[in-house]
């Protein structure tokens, strides 16, 4: 998996058939380089394909500039409405530089009259 700073990219997480979806109460989704935490998402940035059992993310143009060129960390943790603590093992992910940073915003039309 690949991430391009300053895109918005969509992660999707395919949950173990055993679990069921509807029973997570908290979700976390963390993103982090050099053992700290850059992208922190929670039960109400995801939203959750229950036919297929994955946990879908979509992140921000600010999300991924938080993170520079080179090798993140990605980790889902999840609690069950019985307090089960689940997490999924920490998959490296490359993050990709851009040629010119910051956040890519549509023009507003200067009204001259």
């Amino acid at each position: 998996m690949q991430l391009i700073r300053g895109t918005t990219p969509r992660i999707t997480a395919k949950i173990k058939n055993d679990i069921d979806l509807h029973t997570l109460v908290e979700v976390w989704v963390y993103i982090s380089q050099r053992n700290k935490v850059r992208v922190d998402k929670t039960i109400d940035d995801v939203i959750f394909d229950y036919e297929n059992n994955y946990i879908i993310v979509s992140l921000t143009q600010e999300d991924t500039l938080a993170l520079r060129r080179g090798t993140a960390l990605i980790q889902i943790r999840a609690l069950t409405n019985n307090e089960q603590a689940l997490s999924m093992k920490a998959q490296d992910v490359k993050v990709v530089e851009i040629y010119k940073g910051g956040v890519i915003e549509e023009e507003e039309n200067e009204d001259n009259g």
